[in-house]
């Protein structure tokens, strides 16, 4: 079948609202992502390159900390993550540079005092946290700032 001129439009307006949703769905995981992997950046480049153990280490720190927040966030697993709404999380986002900031540099923090074998363990324990607990500060100012722009 044959496109009609306003194909085109509809098109792009279904594009819009799908990027909308991955960037929402994504925005997180993706935050995390580049915390976590500039935490491993910047341990190697301070206390060497890990061994084996100190991979599995950094993994079960980075996991661990996770894992204990949504323990504290889920009370224990009888409360859901609810969704947010969309702009909160699209502003909230935007703002991680400073929860992956702080991460990162507690993590070097730790590198440059810590044993080895410490700072494997450690830091990105403290790095995972402080990124989680940063972020959700992150989310507070985009919430505020939205329910600003709904008074005004």
């Amino acid at each position: 079948m044959p496109r009609r001129a306003g194909d085109r439009s509809s098109e792009v307006g279904l594009y819009i609202r799908e990027l909308r949703l991955s960037l929402r769905n994504n925005s997180g995981a993706f935050g995390y992502s580049v915390m976590i992997t500039c935490t491993m950046a910047m341990l190697t480049s301070i206390a060497g390159s890990p061994r084996p153990a100190h991979i599995v280490l950094f993994v079960l720190a980075a996991v661990a900390s996770f894992a204990l927040i949504e323990v504290v966030a889920t009370r224990a697993f009888t409360r859901s993550l609810e969704d947010e709404h969309t702009t909160v999380i699209a502003l909230g986002s935007s703002l991680n540079l400073i929860s992956i900031a702080l991460a990162v540099g507690l993590a070097a923090g730790l590198a440059a005092l810590l044993p080895t074998l410490l700072t494997w363990l450690i830091a990105p324990f403290s790095a995972s946290t402080t990124y989680l607990l940063f972020t959700a500060v992150e989310m507070m100012a985009a919430r505020r700032i939205e329910e600003k722009r709904r008074v005004d």
